[in-house]
């Protein structure tokens, strides 16, 4: 009978260096999920907002447009209404460029802390 090349202990340590792996990767999925699912509510959130400016300005616009009496004034309301929907996409472009630089910082140093927790030497 060949002499036992493996210490009673090593099932033991194998299991619970199994369950530590997977309660580590359960915990740093569970992180970045709810960091991405608050980084989709912040988009929403910016999309409901420029929805609703946008509607306000249709309706400012289209009343403003009852009481045009000649072209010139037709010109110059065009040209307000151009510059302001320049702004609003532009103030939109702001706020997502700062959803998602948010958003890809938190996901990274999420994904950097989950890294390095995770061990070197999967028995320790």
């Amino acid at each position: 009978m060949p002499p036992n090349l493996y210490p009673a202990a090593l099932p033991a340590e194998f299991v619970n260096a199994t369950r530590n792996l997977a309660e580590s990767q359960w915990a740093g999925c569970n992180a970045l999920m709810r960091a991405a699912f608050e980084s989709s509510a912040s988009l929403i959130d910016v999309n409901v907002h420029a929805t609703r400016d946008q509607i306000a300005a249709a309706n400012t616009a289209s009343n403003q447009l009852l009481f045009v009496r000649d072209v010139r004034d037709l010109v110059c309301l065009t040209a307000s209404q151009s510059q302001q929907a320049l702004e609003r996409a532009q103030r939109y472009g702001r706020q997502m460029a700062g959803v998602a630089s948010a958003a890809h910082d938190r996901l990274g140093e999420l994904s950097r802390d989950f890294a390095g927790s995770l061990p070197r030497n999967p028995i320790e």
